[in-house]
């Protein structure tokens, strides 16, 4: 089981420029906020020239399953103002997003979800972010 999570420059300034402007640290009243601050300070950041493994990134879509499951989902990581339940564009700060963000394909990440709740899932396949033109 994966436990590292490694972001790249990039999205760790976004993430903190986010959690900064929203008032978000370790007192944050919700969980969710909470669990970002925590991702933040613990977050290792990758070097500029890591091309392998894939990892879960801002942008990122991810396929995964729960551990031991057939069937494979897939969501993409957005910041909250892009995040649609509709297009499976899921927020930074649900439960499975934050768990995701940072780990490699082929990891098998425990997801905590709350009420000391957890889920095993692995992580099938990243594809990078598409950037826009």
């Amino acid at each position: 089981m994966c436990t590292r999570q490694y972001l790249s420059r990039r999205d760790l300034a976004i993430l903190h420029r986010f959690a900064r402007e929203h008032g978000i640290g370790a007192h944050s009243h919700d969980a969710s906020g909470r669990k970002l601050a925590a991702l933040l300070a613990a977050a290792l950041p990758l070097p500029e020239t890591d091309a392998a493994p894939r990892r879960v990134s801002l942008g990122a879509t991810v396929h995964y399953r729960p551990a031991g499951a057939r069937d494979t989902s897939s969501i993409l990581i957005a910041c909250p103002y892009d995040a649609n339940a509709l297009l499976a564009r899921v927020t930074i700060l649900s439960p499975l997003a934050l768990g995701l963000l940072g780990h490699a394909e082929g990891c098998s990440v425990e997801i905590a979800l709350g009420q000391a709740r957890s889920l095993l899932v692995d992580i099938i396949g990243v594809d990078a972010p598409r950037l826009s033109a």
